[in-house]
């Protein structure tokens, strides 16, 4: 049995395909346990002309029943054995050959290295800086930061309410740097603080889409909405030309490359 310390895990995902592979989803389980007791007695006995002494055994059978919570561990080990019936395939590094022979909702595990969106980098970075600004004025009353930095801070964290979704984008790279995986992990099911989200992991996931060589995907791009609202002839003449991200948080992964659906990440 391989032991894994789970640093995301989908659990809808997780639930839904188990239910339909089994036809059912069970969140318990009811363990049987047996028990025998035999216990021992004297008995004298006189006989005229033989006297001796025998035993008497007593049996006692009970049967103890126990409810069993199943576990997001379990429950994750059952899917993957049910995956490596199917052929579940292993990658620390993918190469022509293997990225034309994957296909749409192929599952795979990979050993890869996560990196957070250049967009969410900064302004994880502007809300530390405002937090320990905050917390040196506490003690200091005096205020670390300028005006003009403070509307910096402000307008950078702000920038994480145009984005309408609660995914987080994450490259995941193999060692060689070729071939990456883009997936959209959702926060309510990272198992530790995002700041522990580094390091050698295994993925396992399901492929969404393959971004061929000559394509591109941008992630956290800020103005994507506003880029999706229909508009006017006149009203797309006042729009600014340029609606893509500053080069400083600017994102593109290049193909060839995965798009692809994390069901869990491990180590």
């Amino acid at each position: 049995m391989e032991l894994r310390n789970f640093l995301y895990l989908n659990m809808k995902l997780l639930d839904d395909y188990l239910s339909t592979i089994e036809g059912y989803l069970s969140e318990a389980e009811v363990y049987t346990d047996s028990r025998t007791n035999k216990t021992s007695g004297g008995v004298e006995a006189g006989i005229p002309v033989v006297k001796g002494s025998g035993k008497i055994e007593s049996t006692k059978s009970e049967e103890i029943r126990r409810e069993v919570k199943i576990t997001k561990a379990s429950k994750f080990e059952k899917l993957f054995n049910y995956l490596k019936k199917d052929n579940l395939e292993y990658y620390e590094l993918i190469n022509e050959e293997i990225f034309d022979k994957l296909s749409r909702n192929k599952f795979i595990e990979v050993l890869v290295t996560p990196r957070f969106s250049k967009l969410k980098k900064l302004i994880d970075l502007a809300s530390k800086i405002g937090e320990i600004a905050d917390s040196m004025n506490m003690y200091t009353n005096q205020s670390n930061l300028d005006e003009k930095n403070k509307q910096a801070i402000t307008g950078i964290s702000a920038l994480k309410k145009l984005q309408n979704s609660n995914e987080i984008s994450c490259v995941f790279s193999f060692e060689n740097k070729e071939y990456p995986l883009v997936a959209y992990l959702v926060e309510q099911y990272f198992e530790v603080p995002q700041a522990q989200f580094i390091g050698q992991v295994n993925m396992l996931c399901k492929i969404q889409r393959k971004i061929p060589k000559g394509k591109s995907i941008k992630l956290d791009e800020i103005f994507e909405n506003v880029k999706n609202i229909p508009l006017n002839r006149a009203q797309r003449r006042s729009m600014p030309r340029d609606l893509n991200n500053p080069d400083e948080i600017k994102d593109e992964i290049k193909g060839p490359a995965f798009i692809v659906i994390p069901i869990a990440v491990y180590q």
